[in-house]
């Protein structure tokens, strides 16, 4: 169920919308595609409203998780339905099936049936079958899933070189936060249906609106904390760990000095290091490490008792050193959110 969804999704970008199972994601794709209907508000494309228009007058295109091939049928002849309906002529479906195959990559699979394909490459004719009608939106649902992770990869580049070279303007429904970082131009955050966040992927990830949202896209040390001092969107907080500097996720948000907050740290944005520098450096010891080969994921126990969760590229330090650490820091790499 939806509850005052308010989207802008840009014409030839890519925007995914992310969020967990029942945030309303695959709703709101029925509703846009005319599959579902609105109980309220307005659906608009390029400023006219098309909220009750029929779904053959839309000119949106919705691909499901599952790929409709049908097994009888070559890749070709799949990736060519639908068009007769639109009135072409036989040479002009040939062209325009032949265009869309190529696009993602399928060409060399068109006499091929269905069975004879990978679930990747099935995904890929799927495509090029809605792609064929020229659509003025695309909207996926799920297109990465039940996919191995080889064919994640070549399927969410073909995505984006879609987009970069067709100009199509596609919004992408997907349950992976690390897929949806990859490839969005826009992201959108849903959550008990609202969407809660928008912005490039990099914004959102760094600036965080809320707890929930910091965690959601991974891992984030929250700290609790109270204002010290305000000013040009910067802040300085009394926290357990002692002073911390930081930028707040919303210079607009109403916030006073003394005011609760929360302050979210990445794990990747801490160093490891013998010495550091006047803020945000906190003394303790490794507890805990899990190595990963190009990087290390610590436990860092400080004094106060508060254990940081430390990521560390090109891992060197070992569990059990004697040695005096510090994790520390940049200010940039902070940020803080009323609580």
């Amino acid at each position: 169920m939806l509850s005052g969804v308010d989207l802008q999704v840009s014409s030839g970008r890519l925007t995914c919308l992310l969020g967990p199972s029942g945030s309303g994601k695959t709703t709101l794709l029925k509703i846009l595609a005319g599959q579902l209907a609105a109980d309220a508000g307005r659906v608009l494309l390029n400023d006219r409203e098309f909220t009750f228009w029929p779904v053959a007058e839309r000119g949106i295109a919705l691909l499901h998780q599952n790929y409709a091939l049908f097994p009888h049928l070559t890749v070709r002849e799949n990736a060519a339905l639908g068009l007769e309906s639109l009135g072409l002529s036989a040479s002009d479906i040939k062209v325009r099936t032949q265009a869309a195959l190529q696009q993602v990559g399928a060409e060399a699979w068109a006499d091929r049936r269905p069975a004879e394909l990978s679930g990747g490459q099935q995904q890929r004719v799927a495509l090029a079958r809605v792609i064929a009608l020229k659509p003025k939106i695309l909207l996926l649902d799920e297109p990465l899933s039940h996919l191995d992770a080889a064919s994640r990869l070549e399927l969410r580049t073909t995505i984006r070189r879609l987009v970069r070279n067709s100009g199509l303007t596609v919004l992408c429904v997907l349950h992976d936060q690390k897929d949806a970082l990859a490839m969005a131009d826009d992201l959108a955050i849903m959550r008990a249906g609202r969407v809660v966040q928008t912005g490039a992927p990099l914004d959102v990830y760094r600036r965080p609106v809320d707890s929930w949202t910091a965690t959601f896209l991974g891992a984030a040390n929250l700290i609790p904390g109270k204002i010290l001092h305000l000013g040009a969107g910067e802040f300085v907080a009394e926290t357990a760990l002692g002073e911390i500097h930081g930028a707040l996720a919303n210079s607009a948000q109403s916030l006073n000095v003394g005011a609760a907050l929360t302050i979210c740290i990445r794990p990747e944005c801490l160093k490891l290091d013998t010495m550091a520098p006047e803020e945000n450096a906190f003394a303790g010891q490794v507890t805990d490490s899990l190595f990963q080969g190009d990087f290390a994921l610590h436990d860092f126990q400080t004094p106060s008792g508060i254990v940081l969760r430390l990521a560390e590229a090109n891992p060197r330090h070992r569990l059990g050193s004697k040695m005096a650490y510090y994790a520390w820091v940049e200010p940039e790499d902070v940020v803080g959110f009323g609580t």
